[in-house]
Parts: structure tokens; C-alpha cells; sequence
């Protein structure tokens, strides 16, 4: 055998011993990973059976051991919104706790919001064997739509035996729906396009009174702006673009005499409005009326895959 042949089968020999090495660590992380799983289940379900042994029960609608998430959509970033948890001493409508278990309560949450907990403590009383308790969040800050913020709630027994259950809740700014339709039938001589404003909030369009733009105000805040400051903000800032070759505005509408801003367009040298901006106050609707070219067409919106004759841009 060469010098070189025998260097080659220490180098492989060394190799084969690493990856036996390694291979023999992986299995022994695996194995004491799984160990340490089933040692905490096994630990847990002694608990829950010596716990369910002596009647004691400490369980919640939301709140859990494992730590539930919940995803609340849509929220309007401006509102407050409330958490109401449920707690109990029941293990079904058969078992439940003969005494009573007192419990504290506490939470984190980001930075952009402020939360007040109703009590930070509570008790499970035997004679009803339920209690509850709330968490109200208040925005801290300049929502956008996407922006997100979270709080975790945690709930401690601090009977003979401890448990602690705990949840997370992410609520999420959304834009609330304004929707639009069109009802038309054939041989009408106009339609109303309907428009409808779900959103609860006014976004701040001008800067005013420590009020900055972008900002978002809730109802009553807005209904209690002079009519200067009111101009300043909108909820639903429609724009209405269609082609008067097709439909023609109705001006006398209320919404095309109190029009934010008008665009036209000349046919036959005569002048007719093409685009116009409307405000719809929030949780409110608006029917603008629409004169037809043509009586033997419909315009009915939504209908199967027909775009509107009248595009509608939403701010």
C-alpha cells in the first residue's frame, strides 16, 4: 500500500467517524427534545388529574394554557375597543369548584395603544361558578390603514393550585366599506347609482386645532367641529368619472350642487360634466341620479361580469 493510499484512508476513516459523530448528536437532541415534550405533557396531565382530584377548575372562554391568538380585522384605529373575557370553575356542566378561587389579572400590549384592564384581580365565586372581567384599548397614536397593534392578557390563579392561562389579540386598521350599485332596467329613461358609506371615522384632509392630516377622528369628535373644521375632513370621498356620450348627471342633485370639485368635457360645442367629487358623511348613503342616452340599455350594477358605467374611485 502507497504512502498515499493509506493518508487517503485515514482522511476517509476520520470523515466517517465525524459524520457518525454527528449523526449520533442529532439523535440525541431529537430524543431529549422528545423527552422533554412528553415529560411536560405527562407533568401536566398529573397536574390536571390531581387538580381535577381536589375540584379545582380554573378555565376561560378566550384565555387557555397553550395561549390562544385571535385577529380582530377592520378595526376603525380611531374607537376604542373592548375584550370581554369569560372566566369559570367548570369542568362540565356535571363537575365543578365547591370553593372559591380568587385570581389576578394583568397584561403587555404595544406602545401604540393605552389599555385599562376593569379590575386586576377577580374571584370565581362557587355559588355562580363564573366571573368576568374586561380590557378596553384606546389608539395612542396616528393609525393607516395596515398598521397593527397587540395586547396579551394573562390570568393567574392564586388558589392552592396555580394555572395561568393567557391570549393574544391583534387588532388590524382597515378601511371599513364603501360599496356602490346601479339600478337600471331597459326602457328606463335614467337609474340612481347608490353609494353607501360603512366607515364609523373622518380622516383629517388639513391640518387644524392640534389635529394633524392623515389623522383619523371618530363621529362625535367630527360633529363637534365647527363647519370650518368640518371642511377639513372627510369620510368618503367619492369620485364619480363616466362618459356623457353614455349618461348625463342630473344637475339638479343636491350632490352635484354641493360638489367638492367638477371636470367636463365638450360634445357638439356644448360643455358636460364629465367627473365629479362628492363627500358622504360616515355610516350614511347618497343616490345620485343619471340621465340615459340610450333607454334600451341597463346599466344595473353589479351585474354578472358587466363593469359600471360609471367608475367609481373611493379616498
Amino acid at each position: 500500500m502507497t504512502k498515499h493510499k493509506k493518508q487517503y484512508e485515514k482522511q476517509n476513516n476520520a470523515i466517517k467517524k465525524l459524520k457518525l459523530i454527528l449523526i449520533i448528536f442529532i439523535i440525541a437532541v431529537v430524543c431529549i427534545s422528545i423527552v422533554s415534550v412528553l415529560a411536560r405533557y405527562i407533568t401536566r396531565n398529573q397536574n390536571h388529574s390531581l387538580m381535577a382530584s381536589k375540584e379545582f377548575y380554573f378555565n376561560s372562554d378566550k384565555l387557555t394554557e397553550e395561549g390562544s391568538e385571535y385577529e380582530i380585522d377592520n378595526w376603525s384605529g380611531v374607537e376604542d375597543y373592548t375584550i370581554t373575557i369569560n372566566m369559570n370553575s367548570l369542568d362540565n356542566n356535571l363537575n365543578k369548584a365547591t370553593y372559591d378561587i380568587p385570581y389576578s389579572i394583568s397584561y403587555t400590549s404595544s406602545s401604540n395603544i393605552i389599555c385599562q384592564l376593569s379590575k386586576e384581580s377577580g374571584i370565581i365565586y362557587a355559588s355562580s361558578n363564573s366571573d368576568t372581567f374586561t380590557l378596553q384599548i384606546t389608539p395612542n397614536a396616528v393609525f393607516e390603514n395596515g398598521d397593527e397593534v397587540w395586547v396579551e392578557i394573562h390570568a393567574v390563579s392564586e388558589a392552592e393550585y396555580q394555572k395561568e392561562l393567557y391570549a393574544t389579540f391583534k387588532l388590524t386598521v382597515g378601511k371599513e366599506n364603501v360599496t356602490y350599485q346601479i339600478d337600471d332596467t331597459v326602457g328606463s329613461s335614467y337609474f340612481e347609482l347608490n353609494i353607501t358609506n360603512t366607515q364609523s371615522y373622518y380622516v383629517v384632509d388639513e391640518a387644524f386645532n392640534g389635529y394633524v392630516a392623515g389623522q383619523r377622528i371618530d363621529i362625535n369628535t367630527y360633529l363637534n367641529l365647527s363647519d370650518e373644521n368640518k371642511a377639513k375632513c372627510h369620510s368618503g370621498e367619492i369620485t364619480l368619472s363616466f362618459d356623457p356620450n353614455e349618461v348625463r348627471m342630473d344637475m339638479t342633485d343636491s350632490n352635484y350642487l354641493n360638489a367638492e370639485t367638477r371636470g367636463t368635457q365638450v360634445i357638439n360645442g356644448y360643455e358636460y360634466i364629465n367627473e365629479i367629487v362628492i363627500k358622504i358623511d360616515a355610516l350614511s348613503s347618497e343616490n345620485v341620479r343619471f340621465y340615459k342616452i340610450d333607454k334600451s340599455k341597463d346599466y344595473t350594477y353589479p351585474l354578472g361580469s358587466n363593469d359600471s358605467v360609471i367608475d367609481v374611485s373611493i379616498r
